[in-house]
């Protein structure tokens, strides 16, 4: 295995990591946005925002990596009956299969994360509508009183 492509593996075994821990974020923000927890609401962003970060980092890095040596990832046809037995290509394609699923699974979180951010907006729009029909009958009475008292 050469050294770059050695370094490609590192760094989407990175990437992997760095998407698991992505995706156990988004289902906490969506573990807090369910029960109100603003706080955690509020830290799980900040979070998800630094993930975010860290990942558009490595994907510079392993697209420059990808191009270094794009000769060992693309085998030739005539080298691909060996190459298919290799273990280096068999980690490779293993990697890629892991990171594939763990992309799935970020991208079905973030999918659902976004359907309850949508329905709770929508039920916070109702709630504020509700609060302002009714917003005499929710008024502080001293600020009412005083209000009625400049008239006089």
């Amino acid at each position: 295995m050469t050294a770059e492509t050695q370094r490609y593996l590192e760094l989407l075994e990175q990437r992997i990591a760095l998407l698991n821990n992505l995706a156990q974020s988004i289902s906490a923000a969506s573990n807090g946005l369910v029960s109100f927890d603003l706080d955690t609401i509020e830290s799980r962003i900040a979070e998800q925002e630094h993930l975010c970060r860290d990942l558009r980092a490595l994907t510079g890095q392993i697209d420059r990596i990808q191009k270094q040596c794009a000769c060992h990832l693309a085998p030739s046809s005539d080298k691909a009956a060996t190459a298919a037995s290799d273990p280096d290509t068999l980690r490779l394609r293993d990697t890629l299969a892991r990171l594939g699923k763990v992309q799935a699974s970020v991208k079905q979180l973030n999918d659902a994360h976004q359907m309850l951010l949508r329905r709770s907006r929508r039920t916070v729009g109702a709630l504020l509508n509700s609060y302002h029909s009714f917003a005499m009958t929710y008024a502080n009475p001293s600020v009412s009183r005083a209000s009625a008292g400049e008239r006089l």
